[in-house]
């Protein structure tokens, strides 16, 4: 076992014995689960060398012993899915997939395995510092009194890789496994540049996701610092009304380009929701809800309900329009579920309906759901059209702040 901290400045000779340099870095892999070296950084005065690890002969603590001599060797260029372990994760902040959070890189451990170096461990602890300061035996005494600080390398990944001026492409798939809360949480903790490479790495769902339970205060300015194609589509996979209330806090330049490449059924959405003011029902609604015709059957509802079902914002209510749109009726997924298969819909609907109009204030939407115990209420316009749906969630974010309403279980997602 090696900690990558007694093996930087180490000396590196040929393979006359003549010294080529110190190791100033060691390059990694990301490719497998504990990533195997694939290249040295050699420094000798300011001049620095970056060389395949395939050139290294023996490799100890003591030194670095290589195949070819110094006028025989030729640098090589870091490759996709490679970091540097001094510069991109040193001193650094990696994400801890296992605790949710992000944790500051003390040392690193490195074990041989089958011919190569591995990394297999992270050091999170103070007996690190204690070691890089010199002091390995008050290290090692203090390891024996205090648990384990060091984190199986399989559980952790990197933010980004940025080393020597060279920018590196970094996955974040053990990220993305996360909850989109927990991966925005710590989005939230990160530097401008470190939370767009991470956003832009993941799946547009996810990032979408991700944008949406980030804190208000970062999310304008994420978008405003991503390539415009990945912003637009991260934009197209939100819920409209969360993308429209985004696009309002931007500049009107910046939000009318990114509208312009959303996809435009996604578009049409958010325009709609955008000629609202932004604190009334009209601005808090989605437009992704379930509407169905009155003479639709119960059996015809449910296979249009899952065709509809992923876009839609809540199922738990369907509402019923006649050919003009207005709104005519609602019944519950229970309903539906109990409902004959060849029973109209119009059999079984609730007539009396509760619902807000599309200039109501939002102390007035959130009395609407709190006094009938509403999952969603539907917003109408003075015709009577059907406009959109606010869910609850949508109304617990107008009566409780920001950090209460994360502690609340999703209802809706």
């Amino acid at each position: 076992m090696f900690f990558l901290s007694k093996l930087l400045g180490q000396q590196v000779n040929d393979s006359r014995s003549q010294p080529v340099g110190s190791l100033d870095d060691i390059v990694v892999s990301l490719k497998r689960k504990y990533p195997s070296a694939t290249k040295l950084v050699v420094k000798s005065g300011r001049k620095k060398m970056l060389l395949p690890w395939e050139l290294v002969r023996s490799f100890e603590e003591s030194q670095t012993l290589l195949r070819l001599p110094l006028d025989k060797l030729e640098e090589v260029e870091p490759a996709e899915n490679e970091i540097f372990l001094a510069g991109d994760i040193l001193d650094k902040q990696i994400v801890d997939t296992q605790g949710h959070k992000l944790i500051r890189v003390n040392d690193l451990q490195l074990a041989r395995a089958n011919g190569s170096l591995r990394v297999v461990g992270v050091d999170i602890g103070s007996g690190a510092i204690l070691r890089r300061l010199g002091l390995s035996k008050l290290a090692q005494r203090l390891s024996r009194r205090v648990q384990p600080t060091l984190l199986d390398w399989k559980t952790v990944e990197p933010v980004s890789g940025e080393a020597s001026g060279m920018k590196l492409q970094v996955t974040h798939d053990k990220l993305a496994l996360l909850h989109p809360a927990d991966i925005a949480d710590i989005a939230n903790e990160l530097s401008p540049e470190e939370r767009v490479a991470v956003v832009e790495s993941l799946a547009a769902e996810v990032a979408a996701d991700t944008v949406e339970e980030m804190h208000p205060h970062f999310q304008a300015a994420l978008l405003n610092d991503m390539d415009e194609r990945k912003a637009a589509i991260i934009l197209s996979n939100m819920d409209p009304d969360d993308a429209a209330d985004l696009l309002a806090d931007l500049p009107e330049e910046k939000a009318a380009k990114l509208l312009a490449s959303m996809r435009r059924k996604e578009a049409r959405d958010v325009k709609q929701l955008l000629r609202y003011e932004e604190d009334t029902a009209g601005g808090i609604m989605t437009t992704e809800y379930v509407a169905l015709p009155p003479g639709m059957t119960a059996g015809a509802a449910i296979g249009r309900l899952r065709e509809l079902e992923p876009g839609a914002e809540t199922i738990y209510y369907m509402y019923v329009v006649d050919e003009d749109g207005h709104l005519v009726g609602v019944f519950s997924l229970r309903d539906l579920i109990l409902a004959r298969r060849d029973q109209k819909v119009e059999e079984f609907m609730e007539h009396h309906l509760i619902s807000v109009h599309t200039d109501a204030t939002q102390d007035e939407v959130a009395q609407v759901v709190a006094k009938y115990n509403l999952l969603a209420v539907p917003v109408i316009n003075e015709e009577n059209k059907l406009r959109g749906i606010i869910t609850v969630d949508d109304a617990i974010d107008l009566i409780l702040p920001l950090k209460w309403k994360k502690r609340l279980p999703k209802i809706f997602g």
